[in-house]
């Protein structure tokens, strides 16, 4: 048997393992049935497949979503016990892909064994593994992110048009677990597209053609988000949480037209999201009949304004203003929301995290140096994730300022991420011999980065 497969054969057995140790930790009791996400998506997923409700549904009994979570749960029959099994499946088997993927990018042996046991390491810790055992979107939602980076590292490495279709189809997927992915996926090309005209000429095609399909992808799902009204409730809640508690902000939405502005002014100007008496004061907003008037306008005017708002104050999208508090809220990890740790996590539960903002922004440093003298454009994919990464966190922060640790639970896990892939390849690329970049070799180890 060849070295070069062993890594292959094992990244299989580590799957089957971990997929077991999965499947049996125990759910019980179910956390979800508090919690009104779940019941919104269940609603949804009963909903015919040949209905254009379930893909793009209005205001109803329940809060649409988007429909790649329902979707799933309608494959599981929308029966909680089938979906959390399922959802632990789809997360074995995204890591499965992703340790795949990276295999390929990696030429010396030891650094494969070393990437594989890493990426399944991290894929036990409780912060992904137990999303798992809730009927919410974190965890398909994170699956479909990881297959998402896979896929693409085979669509760099291969020239198979099989790959490309099996990627657009994990993208638009991926896409429509949570309304604020298509703004990090078109970036994502957008950075890929310009890199290839500079280097890499050969791939701009594709990298051009991906990009386009980005594109149509945000307007469709920015349809869908618009007919069933999906952005009121991060509105409402990023307006409570940031614009009302300051004087100047408040008075530049009165000027617009905002309605109840003194009687909202003079409830929420306090507010704390930390305590849950303060939390349920902006639910209890949602469907109050004495602001109705203001819901209305949220659904009607209010993204419009809020978009010309965040253009306006830079300060304000940068979070210039947050305190030190509210800013530590992007790296939060291990919520609430998922039960006590339990299985097989926790064994590898303290070793996570294992890095930090500053480490990993030392890694992309040293891989932007490493790159210039190796010429290795694979060096610089840990950077590009580096970048939409702390896109996503400003994004989703000023999308939505009341569910910031649970929409950025996926900050600590991408700098853990990013330090492994980084770590792998600056270990990979030192003091080697190579006349000439790995993506120029013929042996089939080629960077994927580097397609001819």
């Amino acid at each position: 048997m060849q070295k070069t497969k062993i890594p292959y054969i094992l990244n299989g057995t580590l799957f089957l393992v971990t997929l077991f140790l999965s499947l049996i930790t125990d759910w019980n009791p179910p956390r979800w049935t508090g919690f009104g996400d779940s019941h919104d998506y269940l609603q949804q997923s009963a909903i015919p497949l040949n209905s254009r409700e379930f893909y793009a549904p209005h205001q109803r009994d329940f809060s649409p979503r988007a429909f790649t979570v329902p979707l799933f749960y309608k494959l599981a029959g929308s029966k909680p016990e089938v979906i959390i099994q399922m959802q632990k499946f789809i997360h074995s088997l995204a890591t499965l892909f992703l340790a795949y993927a990276l295999l390929l990018i990696i030429n010396r042996i030891w650094i494969r064994y070393l990437m594989l046991f890493s990426v399944y390491l991290l894929m036990s810790w409780w912060n992904i593994l137990g999303w798992a055992s809730q009927l919410l979107s974190e965890s398909l939602s994170m699956s479909l992110l990881l297959c998402w980076i896979a896929s693409f590292l085979l669509v760099w490495k291969k020239k198979n048009l099989l790959f490309i279709m099996l990627h657009i189809l994990i993208t638009i997927l991926f896409s429509f677990t949570r309304d604020t992915w298509p703004y990090i996926i078109i970036l994502f090309y957008f950075l890929i597209t310009v890199f290839t005209v500079f280097s890499q000429r050969s791939f701009f095609p594709k990298a051009f053609f991906l990009l386009t399909c980005s594109v149509i992808l945000f307007f469709a799902q920015l349809n869908t988000a618009r007919v069933g009204h999906r952005h009121r409730f991060p509105l409402m809640n990023s307006i409570a949480v940031r614009i009302l508690s300051n004087a100047d902000y408040t008075a530049w939405f009165q000027v617009r037209g905002m309605p109840d502005i003194k009687i909202l002014h003079s409830v929420y100007r306090r507010v704390d999201v930390t305590l849950d008496s303060d939390r349920h004061k902006i639910w209890n907003l949602y469907w109050n009949d004495n602001h109705k008037g203001f819901s209305d306008w949220t659904i009607d005017k209010g993204r419009k304004e809020y978009m010309k708002f965040i253009l306006s104050h830079p300060s304000y999208f940068f979070l210039f203003h947050e305190t030190k508090q509210q800013i530590q809220r992007i790296f939060a990890y291990n919520l609430d929301y998922t039960p006590d740790i339990r299985g097989y996590s926790r064994l590898t539960e303290p070793l996570f995290p294992l890095f930090g903002i500053t480490s990993v922004s030392v890694f992309c440093v040293l891989l932007i140096i490493l790159f210039f003298r190796k010429r290795d454009p694979i060096l610089l994919f840990p950077v590009l994730l580096w970048l939409i990464f702390i896109a996503n966190v400003f994004l989703s922060y000023n999308a939505d300022a009341m569910e910031v640790e649970r929409h950025l639970f996926i900050t600590m896990i991408a700098i853990q991420l990013i330090g492994f892939i980084s770590l792998a390849l600056i270990l990979d690329h030192v003091n080697t011999q190579s006349p000439s970049p790995s993506w120029k070799a013929s042996s089939g180890r080629s960077s994927v980065l580097g397609m001819k």
